[in-house]
């Protein structure tokens, strides 16, 4: 049961990072913001550390820069962190690295 619960949160959160990357390009600026704050609300109550960590720093390059190409890495990074096995603070380190390894910033 507990596993089944575990898969359900997941599609739930993959759900939710594929809807908003699909709207990122048509959101205002403050409603993506807004959006991907309840995103990273979702991860940390649900102990997906590294999407938290993404969904926080896409916040602020969005909110500061409002650089909308660069969410499209974050939303993909994102994607593969809910995906995979992954968890706790040094899965969350790596895709932070990943990022900005990629630009991100």
């Amino acid at each position: 049961m507990r596993h089944d619960a575990a898969l359900i949160i997941r599609s739930q959160l993959l759900g939710r990072i594929e809807a908003l990357q699909q709207a990122c390009v048509s959101l205002s600026l403050p409603m993506l913001c807004d959006q991907l704050d309840d995103l990273r609300g979702f991860a940390r109550r649900n102990g997906f550390e590294a999407v938290e960590g993404l969904a926080s720093l896409l916040e602020s390059v969005v909110a500061y820069n409002g650089h909308r190409q660069v969410a499209l890495t974050y939303f993909e990074l994102m994607r593969d962190a809910a995906g995979g096995d992954a968890t706790g603070p040094d899965s969350a380190r790596v895709y932070l690295a990943a990022a900005a390894l990629r630009g991100c910033r």
